[in-house]
């Protein structure tokens, strides 16, 4: 009886799913420091999400780190600045809860180098509900998220990219924001597949929160794109099964991008639905046999 109950125990620490990391709603129970009405860190230079309780986490608490040693990675294009930040958790601007993703690449908020932005972030264990994204290699994952865009005046090209990236930082499919030019912020919808670059007459709502949703087929490098733009209160499906701009073998994160004078971009609740992984069956038997023989020795030695 004592070496069944082990053997179970043991089988659900070979099936368990350890949580370490969150994107979701970038507040303070996800892991993102939250700060007042203007933003005061950089999430590249401390642990953001990766102390918080939500979706399994273990709790913990803010902790400061070297640039570029946490799940967001900086790319060299901007500078952190000492007061402000380019990538940060805004406190008091949100879908929903009391904080948000921020985008920024102006002077005043940490480009001061004027050369933009761009930042990766690695999905983990806790944005796939417990499952290393590096175990999902076929099936269906669904990724939605809502997001609030501006651009500047009088621009008339691609200012924001959010790409989703495979295992090699390649590209699989992007959403972009182009400038409409003349006195207004709100831009055009972008989006990019194997087939490169796609303007839409979509307009995305600079005062209001549009809803981003994305299927993407591992098994067959397709990708489908709905999005729902809140000045019309319409929701489109832009692509249904478009080629993917590279090989999925993976989705491992998320690369932000901003052009320099870039007006605030805002991204909230992110949430990720990814197939249970199961381990192949001969991988899992001789992992069980190795654990029954261990189990049976040790009864034999005592």
């Amino acid at each position: 009886m004592m070496v069944a109950r082990r053997f179970v125990f043991v089988l659900s620490l070979l099936l368990a799913r350890q949580a370490s990391a969150y994107l979701g709603s970038f507040e303070e129970v996800d892991g993102f420091l939250p700060g007042g009405s203007l933003p005061t860190r950089d999430v590249s230079s401390y642990n953001a999400g990766q102390y918080g309780t939500s979706n399994g986490g273990s709790g913990g608490s803010f902790q400061d780190i070297t640039a570029n040693t946490g799940l967001f990675y900086k790319n060299d294009l901007g500078r952190i600045d000492s007061g402000y930040g380019e990538l940060v958790a805004q406190h008091g601007l949100a879908h929903t809860g009391e904080s948000s993703l921020a985008l920024r690449a102006t002077i005043g908020f940490g480009d001061t180098d004027e050369d933009g932005a761009n930042y990766l972030y690695s999905f983990d264990a806790r944005d796939f509900d417990g499952m290393a994204p590096s175990l999902v290699t076929e099936g269906i994952v669904t990724i939605d998220y809502w997001m609030r865009s501006q651009t500047p005046f009088f621009s008339n090209a691609r200012v924001t990219t959010t790409e989703f990236v495979n295992s090699a930082g390649d590209a699989v499919f992007a959403i972009g924001t182009r400038g409409q030019g003349l006195f207004t912020s709100q831009p055009f919808l972008e989006w990019y597949d194997g087939a490169g670059w796609h303007t839409t007459s979509i307009v995305a709502n600079n005062a209001d929160w549009d809803h981003v949703m994305l299927t993407f087929d591992l098994t067959n490098d397709l990708v489908s794109f709905s999005y729902y733009a809140s000045l019309t209160a319409t929701t489109h499906t832009v692509a249904a099964g478009a080629l993917a701009g590279a090989a999925m073998d993976q989705l491992s994160g998320i690369r932000f991008t901003a052009q320099p004078n870039t007006e605030m971009n805002n991204y909230d609740d992110f949430n990720v639905v990814a197939p249970l992984v199961v381990p192949e069956p001969s991988s899992l038997l001789l992992a069980l046999l190795s654990v029954m023989q261990l189990l049976i020795w040790r009864r034999r030695f005592k």
